[in-house]
């Protein structure tokens, strides 16, 4: 019987190697990430909270999310819309991230929205969770 076996990525086998950069961004000495993993969760949130056009050069990255948080709608129209902006950003521009699921929360009474969404990366075993607030 085969057995599913974790791709480890060469820059993982060395934990004092940084390969990016943590975010948010703080100032003075900025953190980095050390394994793939914390990476790639990093640039998902990066990507879900950029505004398409945002980004000089780059006029299609990021996701429409927050053009929806200031549009007339039901939360349940909210919660669709927000899952489909989502799901096209990651296809589009990290194509070898799966998404499960994406459950969205509206709290209108706070003024916010409370985003989750259940991934995984092609080759590895587990499955990873984002959780994301987004205040209005």
């Amino acid at each position: 019987m085969a057995r599913l076996v974790p791709k480890i990525y060469p820059t993982d086998i060395n934990e004092n190697i940084p390969i990016g950069i943590a975010f948010p961004l703080n100032m003075g000495t900025q953190k980095q990430n050390y394994t793939t993993t914390t990476q790639v969760h990093d640039n998902l949130r990066n990507l879900i909270l950029t505004i398409k056009g945002e980004r000089v050069n780059l006029p299609t990255f990021g996701s429409d999310l927050y053009l929806l948080l200031f549009e007339q709608m039901y939360q349940d129209t909210l919660a669709a819309s927000a899952r489909i902006a989502i799901k096209d950003a990651v296809k589009e521009w990290m194509p070898f991230v799966t998404i499960h699921i994406v459950e969205v929360t509206p709290d209108s009474d706070n003024n916010k929205i409370t985003i989750q969404v259940d991934y995984s990366v092609q080759g590895w075993p587990a499955s990873n969770t984002l959780n994301l607030t987004v205040n209005v």
